[in-house]
């Protein structure tokens, strides 16, 4: 069941994305330290707690009688029409069995509830090929330059 998190999970589902990143997500920090910490440190339960009391942001759990993935989505500082997946990450030993697809569903889904229809993300090495093959493609309107991931875009419909 997708639903949206509430307070208390918050050191739960910080527990989580840190369990992800550090088993997941090796061709992102090549299990160097200094690019692991500070990203698992962006996602503590007291940032995560925060995204959850933000009105301009949307934290989603997939909860099968225990925590199996977490989605995020936001829209502040976005155009009219327009919003941002903030963070998918599926617990380590979940991987494989088709929460991330699931998420993803539910928050595109969530997007356009919002009357929402475009869709922005960064994506990670790891996770790419996984947004590409969701139909997902590179965003036109990102900026140039060097880019801490992928800009992704979708027309959500």
């Amino acid at each position: 069941m997708i639903r949206q998190a509430r307070p208390e999970e918050a050191a739960a589902i910080a527990t989580l994305i840190g369990a992800a990143i550090r088993e997941l997500c090796a061709a992102d920090h090549h299990g160097q330290n200094a690019r692991l910490l500070p990203w698992v440190a962006a996602n503590d339960a007291r940032a995560i707690a925060a995204r959850i009391a933000d009105p301009a942001q949307r934290l989603l759990i997939a909860d099968e009688g225990g925590l199996v993935a977490v989605g995020g989505l936001d829209w502040r500082e976005q155009p009219p029409g327009r919003g941002r997946l903030s963070l998918l990450f599926v617990a380590p030993a979940q991987r494989g069995r088709g929460h991330a697809r699931a998420m993803l569903g539910a928050l595109e889904g969530a997007l356009l509830a919002l009357g929402r229809t475009e869709a922005r993300l960064t994506a990670t090495n790891t996770a790419r090929g996984f947004y590409l093959a969701q139909g997902w493609t590179a965003d036109p309107a990102a900026p140039g330059g060097a880019l801490l991931g992928h800009a992704l875009a979708k027309t959500l419909a």
